[in-house]
């Protein structure tokens, strides 16, 4: 009875160019390698803020890198390429951050890591103290 309706209404030609009574497609083909990334990394601490890149394998091309304060400002762009070899060293003794946040990729995909730089077992001392402590060389001599 439904169908006899559409069709006399003329609505059953609109109801089949929408795709209504038509066979679904479940052929849907995905990329194998859709959600691995291209570039891998780690970061290792190497001094009060100081760190360096070490990714996991050879690049082939060159791959953008993004480095930002704890506050989101962008610190340094820069770029690691096949000539760089898997690792590169990073100072930021000028900047008052010691957390930093690391983006590495290009134009397929970027990772974010991030690093607290300053090397386990080291910790931060003002120079007046540091100071205070040293013998003189007057107290050396006795």
């Amino acid at each position: 009875m439904i169908c006899a309706l559409l069709v006399s209404t003329g609505l059953a030609g609109e109801f089949y160019a929408q795709g209504f009574f038509k066979k679904s497609d479940s052929g849907l083909l995905f990329p194998k390698n859709l959600n691995q990334p291209d570039v891998d990394f780690n970061l290792k601490s190497t001094g009060s803020k100081k760190f360096k890149i070490i990714l996991e394998k050879n690049i082939p091309e060159k791959t953008s890198i993004k480095i930002f304060d704890i506050i989101g400002n962008l610190i340094m762009e820069d770029t690691i390429s096949p000539e760089d070899g898997k690792q590169k060293d990073y100072d930021f003794s000028e900047v008052k951050s010691q957390l930093f946040v690391v983006e590495v990729g290009n134009a397929k995909y970027n990772k974010t890591k991030s690093i607290y730089a300053n090397p386990p077992g080291v910790k931060k001392q003002d120079t007046a103290s540091i100071q205070k402590n040293q013998p003189t060389p007057q107290e050396d001599k006795n």
